[in-house]
């Protein structure tokens, strides 16, 4: 990895303290950052604590067999064993065309179903509730669109309003979409979660997952979510993590597109239950190191937990640097975009590679660049990735596009039809503009 120069100390004794820090050597061979303590400071003032795990998972689509799959790694966790009171709360929703396992019951389904487990009630149970205005039961047949805000707004507000605890995960599962257009004539904006069942395959773009977290939240008077878990291809983008400021502490999410089985829920719960305390830093980092383990093997593969509290710092690097990029002559911008890391969708590209790449092209350097490198630092608690074509991946992308023609109109603080806070706020939507007119 090109960022770093490594000079390292074994182990560090102070006269007087009983802690020191030791360090796991295996993130830096992997690619990641240079150190990172086995053990881990708590994170603003967080303790043990009692959690519920907010599983948003759509399995309407190509993807049915792998949610199914997710499904009974839950249910196979060692949830009884844990010491922390810890409630799993799985909305799942299933189509035809794809699976006909039964799983948790004895014949296929392919409706929505809700179902809730825990330790002091480790067999499943389905409860009844009301969510975007239809009730879901042990005995009715109820079909949600996962792909309309209400129905996420709703599962959430259902979730703290029943089950109390001191942490919340919400994880949603299914595709992500990065910023492409998934059908020809729908407009380009970041999404993820679409349900095949619904006549465009309706799915929750940025500002509707923003709106159902805020609403959810105002409605139920709890502050924010302590963990999102967005369990799908290309989602860990400035973006995203912008739109989710204020009512998100930590995003796990992936720069590139993610195996068919996603997590592997088995192991993110069996670190959970052995993991002390039981905090949201801890439990950010957790997954990672998870994702790490599953999918070493498996080239091309990444996954980082971003702290959303500092996701305000790296926009304002990014102003100064945006600013200063359009100063620069616009040939050495092309060169350190050809070498700058993109992912699966080219328009993608890794934000720190790009700010090392022009910042070591362009002569004396460009103003910005090493703080927008030393936030990102700041804001990755957690980063992974694998494979000789991630070496440069470093947590967290940007949409930029890998030439001028390439650029859509959609990325326009004139022209966000979806209302993508990053753009409207930022001057990098101004940077994408003067790098378009090129």
């Amino acid at each position: 990895m090109k960022k770093h120069i490594i000079t390292i100390l074994l182990l560090l004794f102070l006269t007087g303290c009983s802690d020191f820090l030791l360090l796991d050597f295996e993130k830096h061979e992997r690619g990641a950052n240079p150190y990172d303590p086995v053990i881990m400071p708590l994170m603003k003032g967080e303790t043990d604590g009692s959690w519920v795990f907010m599983m948003y998972i759509d399995g309407a689509n190509n993807l049915e067999n792998a949610a199914v799959n997710d499904f009974k790694e839950m249910v196979n966790a060692p949830v009884s064993m844990a010491t922390t009171n810890i409630t799993i709360v799985v909305l799942i929703d299933r189509m035809k065309g794809y699976s006909t396992d039964p799983y948790p019951e004895t014949t296929d389904w392919t409706d929505t179903r809700l179902y809730v487990f825990s330790k002091n009630s480790p067999s499943l149970s389905r409860p009844t509730a009301t969510i975007n205005g239809k009730t879901l039961s042990s005995v009715t047949t109820v079909e949600l669109d996962m792909g309309n805000p209400d129905t996420l707004r709703d599962f959430i507000k259902w979730c703290i309003n029943n089950y109390s605890a001191d942490y919340y995960l919400l994880d949603i599962w299914n595709h992500g979409g990065g910023w492409r257009n998934y059908e020809p004539e729908n407009t380009l904006q970041k999404a993820i979660a679409w349900d095949e069942e619904t006549p465009d395959h309706n799915p929750l773009y940025m500002d509707e997952v923003q709106y159902a977290i805020r609403d959810a939240l105002s409605q139920v008077g709890r502050e924010y979510i302590d963990i999102i878990y967005m369990d799908a291809c290309l989602m860990q983008m400035v973006e995203v993590a912008y739109e989710l400021r204020d009512k998100v502490l930590y995003l796990v999410a992936s720069e590139e597109t993610v195996p068919g089985n996603g997590g592997d829920y088995t192991d993110i719960l069996t670190r959970f239950v052995n993991m002390s305390p039981h905090s949201p830093y801890r439990l950010a980092r957790n997954i990672v190191l998870s994702y790490r383990d599953q999918y070493f093997d498996t080239s091309d593969t990444t996954l980082s937990a971003v702290d959303v509290t500092k996701i305000n710092n790296l926009k304002t690097s990014i102003d100064i640097f945006a600013q200063n990029l359009m100063k620069v002559n616009f040939d050495y911008i092309s060169q350190a975009r050809d070498k700058t890391l993109h992912f699966a969708y080219s328009d993608q590209a890794d934000l720190y590679d790009f700010a090392y790449e022009i910042n070591k092209i362009v002569p004396g350097g460009v103003p910005g660049a090493v703080q927008v490198m030393n936030t990102i630092d700041e804001l990755i608690i957690k980063e992974y990735h694998h494979g000789a074509s991630m070496d440069d991946a470093h947590g967290i992308a940007i949409y930029l596009p890998p030439s001028p023609s390439e650029t859509k109109p959609e990325y326009s603080k004139y022209n966000n039809l979806y209302s993508i806070d990053f753009i409207n706020d930022s001057y990098w939507s101004t940077f994408i503009q003067w790098y378009n007119a090129h």
